[in-house]
Order: structure tokens, then sequence, then C-alpha cells
């Protein structure tokens, strides 16, 4: 059998024809994965360059579902802030637990190897820049018995009203990312119905219509996918309500039940603590604390005199509360801190104090301060605002001025500043005007003339 050889130019031919195959494959190749790491994210928050709310959500949204882990891994954001990351379908959030620091730069990073549901690995190294904004204030303004929700800067300009109930605004609360804001309204039925508004006052919504019923502390969840709030049901056998229970409500469905579906608890003043973990309410018949670990359902209870609500650590182990104790004379009222893992209770202070009244306390984001106002007790003058240290080191006096009484106080997300209501004393009607405590200069300046209960909107 004759063999022919192919001529020494055919085989360069296949060869070239080899190599030109394997490159037109990787750069098909390329080209597909380029294209389809254009398209893999649809959207990045917040944009790149804008500004955030203190305990904004930072995130990312896939054009398609993606391997958890793999995008958890390459996620970051620097400089390091403490938070939470989870998902919302298709898209990754971070939330922050400690508050991202005014002033200062951020960047989000997404740098690695990303793997998609259905097997494919996808290199990215993408990084958008965000910063922190200044937060405002919502607040207040009386009209007639009841009022409306404001909004102004910190300095108290730029001010303007977010709710139009025709000024039957009872009361209300932010998110903690200062994105919407809960509140109760009085209705036509004598009770109070919930409803919610956008940091912008461009979309109210009538949440729960709750007739008769009283509906009113509206606490946010950490997600923002639900409320929890104090409602107080009518009887039509007796004309009158029964004692306050703590209920919830989808803001999605607007589906709304008591919170404790096996027992009756008779409890109000729900507040979650920052991590969004754990639940405290109010028990008015027991008289005790309960707070309630929402992954484990586990309750720690704690025996508390006096009604309201309490201040929670930044990192949610502790909260702070006032209670009274005995007295030869008369009770007194004190501060406490609460353990929430071994329960213990101590006093909040590092010296006893005998002899001292004080209102509700407002712990500090860094833990070492508390607002509260106080007086003698015994003595005939109004409550003094002040900043307590709670290492025994020094004590300012925020307010020395005995024609008005101190309410409100909060701090901002950092701690640098304390807001509060002054209401002038000796009139039947009396001035109720917004003040703002600076913590570098030790000063305080009126803000709004006419409002009262100050909120920090992120």
């Amino acid at each position: 059998m004759r063999r022919h050889n192919l001529p020494l130019r055919n085989h360069k031919y296949l060869k070239h024809l080899t190599w030109i195959g394997l490159i037109l494959s990787i750069l098909l190749l390329c080209s597909c994965q380029a294209g389809l790491t254009k398209t893999l994210i649809s959207q990045t928050y917040p944009e790149s360059g804008t500004e955030l709310s203190a305990y904004g959500w930072v995130g990312v949204t896939f054009s398609q579902p993606m391997v958890h882990e793999t995008v958890e891994g390459a996620f970051s954001i620097s400089p390091d802030t403490s938070g939470q990351i989870f998902w919302e379908e298709d898209t990754i959030w971070f939330r922050p637990i400690q508050a991202f620091i005014q002033d200062k730069p951020y960047q989000a990073h997404l740098q690695g190897d990303l793997e998609t549901a259905d097997g494919q690995t996808i290199t990215l190294d993408r990084t958008w820049d965000f910063s922190i904004r200044e937060p405002e204030l919502i607040y207040y303004v009386r009209e007639g018995d009841l009022g409306e929700i404001w909004r102004c800067t910190s300095d108290g300009s730029q001010a303007r009203q977010l709710s139009f109930t025709s000024g039957n605004v009872f009361d209300f609360s932010p998110d903690q990312s200062g994105s919407w804001i809960a509140f109760t309204v009085q209705n036509e039925s004598g009770g109070r119905d919930l409803w919610i508004v956008d940091r912008d006052g461009e979309d109210q919504q009538l949440l729960i219509n709750c007739r008769q019923d009283i509906c009113s502390e509206p606490a946010w969840s950490i997600d923002q996918t639900w409320i929890a709030y104090s409602r107080e049901t009518y009887t039509e056998e007796t004309g009158g309500y029964q004692p306050s229970q703590v209920w919830r409500v989808d803001i999605h469905s607007s589906e709304t039940s008591p919170f404790y579906q096996n027992k009756i608890l008779f409890a109000r003043s729900p507040s979650f603590s920052p991590d969004g973990k754990k639940l405290a309410t109010y028990d008015a018949t027991e008289h005790m604390i309960h707070v309630l670990d929402l992954q484990t359902l586990q309750e720690t209870l704690i025996p508390r005199t006096l009604p309201g609500t309490v201040s929670w650590s930044s990192d949610g182990s502790q909260i702070m509360y006032t209670d009274e104790l005995p007295a030869a004379m008369e009770p007194f009222v004190d501060i406490f801190v609460a353990d929430m893992d071994t329960s213990e209770v101590r006093t909040a202070l590092s010296e006893a104090t005998m002899d001292t009244e004080f209102g509700h306390p407002h712990w500090s984001p860094d833990g070492n301060w508390v607002a509260v106002s106080l007086r003698p007790v015994n003595a005939a003058i109004s409550k003094m605002l002040w900043v307590i240290s709670l290492k025994g080191e020094r004590n300012l006096a925020i307010t020395e001025d005995q024609s008005a009484t101190f309410s409100a106080y909060r701090w901002d997300p950092w701690g640098n500043s304390l807001v509060y209501q002054r209401m002038a004393l000796g009139s039947s009607d009396p001035k109720v005007s917004l003040w703002r405590w600076d913590w570098q200069t030790k000063r305080e300046i009126l803000i709004v003339d006419n409002g009262a209960r100050p909120e920090w909107l992120p």
C-alpha cells in the first residue's frame, strides 16, 4: 500500500488553524466573561459618590441567583464597620450596628471569584464610594390639642412639614436608618390609627385602621419589615379599654396581631435592641420588664415599678432604666443597668445617690455617659439636664434654668450632640422649644422656637 505524506506546508497550515481556533475560543470565552461581568451587577447601593445615612444599608443587586457564600466572602467595606450581612432575594445587604463615622470617606468592595447558582465562576473587582450625610431632626408642632410632624436640619433651618393629618398626630418614631417614620393619628371613632410616611413627606400611607382601639408607641424592627406597637382594645360591653398589649404589623401586607400568641401579656413601650435581636416591653400589671430574644424566644424578666421605655447599650447586651427604691421619708428614683446574659442588675452610677431623683436615662453611643434629668429628693424645683459619667469621672450640668423643665433628650448617632425640649413654667399654655447641646463647645443653642419631642433622623 502506498503511503501518502502531506506536504510540510499543509502541516504548518493545520497547526496555524489549531492555534487560531484556540485563540478564538479564548477570545470568545473572555468576551462572554466580560459581558457577564458587566451585566452580573444590576445595582449598587448607594450609588457611587452619594451620601448615606449613619445607619444606612450598603448592598448589591445581582441579575441572577448567586452562591451566597462566595459573594459574602468577596464583599467588604472600608474602613471596617460593625454590622450584619443578609440577603433579600438576589440582593446582598450590609446593615451597620455601629454608626458609620461622619466626615470619613467609605468604600464598598466586591473583589474575588464569585459563583453563580448555575455553576459559572466570575472574577469581579468592583468598588464604589459613599459618604455619610448630616443627620436632621423630626419634631412635633402643636396644632390645637394634637399636632403634626416637622423636619429640619440640626441647626433648625430648612423646616418643613412632613405629615398632613389636620393636626391629629399623637406620637411618632423614625426607623433606624431615617428612611421612614411611623406615627399614630387620632381618628373619628375616638381611637388612633397607625400611619407611615417617608423622610421627605411624599408617601403618607395608612397602615392600620385601629377604629376605636388606641394604637400608640410604634417601634420599627431593624429590617424595616414590621412595627411593634402598643394597642388598647376597646370593649363594647363596658365602653372602656383593656390594658395595653404589644402588637405587630407587617409593613407590606398590613397584617396585624398580638405579638405574644401563646399567652396574654398586658404590656407596652416596645423597644428594640440596636442589633434588632431583642425586644423589651413593660408589663404594667406584673410590674416587669420583659426582654424577648427574637431568635431563641427566651425571655429575661426584670422587676420594675416605674413604667416607660428602656435605653439600650450600643451592643444590645444591657439595658438602662429608672426605678424606685424605698427610703426613710419617701421613695427615691435611681438608675439601674441589667445584663441580658446574666440577668444581673446593678446601679448604673459608680457612687450611690440616695438623695437624687432621676428622669429617664439615655445612654451615649460609646457607653461612657448617660444624659438624664435630675433634682434633689423632696426639692420643689424642676429637673435639670445633666450628662453623667458612668466611669466616675466629671459630670456636666447642661441646663440651670429653674423657670423651665427639660425632657425628650436624645444623642445623635455618634454622641457629639444632645437635642432636647425645654418647656417654660408659670403659664397655662407653656411654650415648648427645641435646643441642642454640643459636646465639643459645651454650649446649648436654640434651634426651634415652637417644637417638642425631637428625634434624630439619620
